[in-house]
């Protein structure tokens, strides 16, 4: 299952922000540093992000972008339907339309599992379980983890 650019996007700034210790403002100019996203595209998803109720943000002095309630709340799938994002485990795989069991495609079962999984996964899994939010500091396996999906 493929998200979009966007959802990587808000994904991976979500994470950024939720690492931080409560309370924490990130720029945007730090953000874009941090999540290696594009400026221009950094902006469309955080005024999406804060439209959704997911970030707060503050202008001018000490201003910037902070969590809009505590991660263990936010769930991904929050974050991927801010950005118009979600997984849908009814779409089929060959780009057939909607899935259909009377009919399916050759990887119908394979597929149906799998996307499946990711639906449920996103919608269980919530900002508090991504790794280092707990200290608000990166590791070196997460840093290694973010070079090599940038290299994807």
């Amino acid at each position: 299952m493929v998200f979009s650019q966007a959802g990587r996007y808000a994904l991976r700034i979500m994470a950024i922000v939720a690492r931080q210790p409560p309370g924490t403002r990130l720029r945007a100019k730090d953000l874009t540093e941090s999540t290696r996203v594009p400026a221009a595209y950094l902006s469309k998803v955080l005024r999406r992000l804060t439209r959704a109720g997911l970030l707060l943000s503050k202008k001018g002095h000490h201003g910037g972008f902070r969590l809009a309630r505590p991660p263990q709340d936010i769930l991904l799938a929050d974050v991927l339907e801010a950005v118009d994002t979600q997984p849908d485990a009814d779409t089929c795989v060959f780009g057939w339309g909607a899935c259909n069991p009377d009919d399916p495609c050759p990887l119908h079962p394979l597929w149906n599992s799998l996307s499946g999984a990711v639906v449920h996964w996103t919608e269980s899994a919530t900002l508090a379980e991504v790794e280092g939010v707990a200290v608000g500091i990166d590791t070196p396996r997460a840093a290694l983890r973010a070079e090599r999906a940038e290299q994807l």
